[in-house]
């Protein structure tokens, strides 16, 4: 990386050399595009398009995160970053346009979100979860229940 950090360095796990940088937290950066398909297929199936672009923003921010956690740089973040914006933008407008409020009525989603929050926070590096060579990650976790949060949303009636 030519003697620049990684960009990943504040989730706790240790950057190895090579194209990998954090194997855990590139590899379950994955569940966001597996998420992405039964978020798309809820979205078709319930009549919900705003959903569909839920998906792709899913998708986009599971790659963005496999190249920000991987070999990490500057395009790896823009790329990391862009894509949660446009999930969080996305998820606005679909859950916006179901006309209540974003969690209510959604338990197994508001879990799911909030012990990934949690997780997140704790798991940072400093943190109290942090532990940088194990080799389960509180932040890879962190990955996929926000992945399993956001298809458990998608399929709410």
């Amino acid at each position: 990386m030519t003697g620049h950090a990684h960009v990943a360095v504040g989730d706790c796990e240790a950057i190895r050399p090579g194209l990998v940088g954090q194997p855990a937290n590139t590899v379950s950066s994955l569940a966001f595009v597996v998420a992405a398909v039964p978020i798309a297929r809820a979205g078709r199936r319930r009549g919900r398009p705003a959903w569909s672009a839920v998906a792709v923003a899913t998708a986009v921010e599971g790659l963005g995160s496999v190249a920000y956690h991987g070999p990490g740089g500057r395009w790896a973040k823009r790329l990391h970053d862009g894509g949660i914006v446009a999930l969080v933008a996305a998820l606005g407008v679909a859950v916006g346009q179901e006309g209540r409020r974003p969690l209510a009525g959604r338990p197994v989603s508001a879990g799911l979100a909030t012990t990934a929050a949690a997780l997140h926070a704790l798991s940072r590096t400093g943190g109290p979860l942090c532990s940088c060579r194990s080799p389960i990650q509180g932040h890879a976790a962190f990955h996929v229940l926000a992945a399993a949060a956001l298809a458990a949303a998608a399929e709410h009636r």
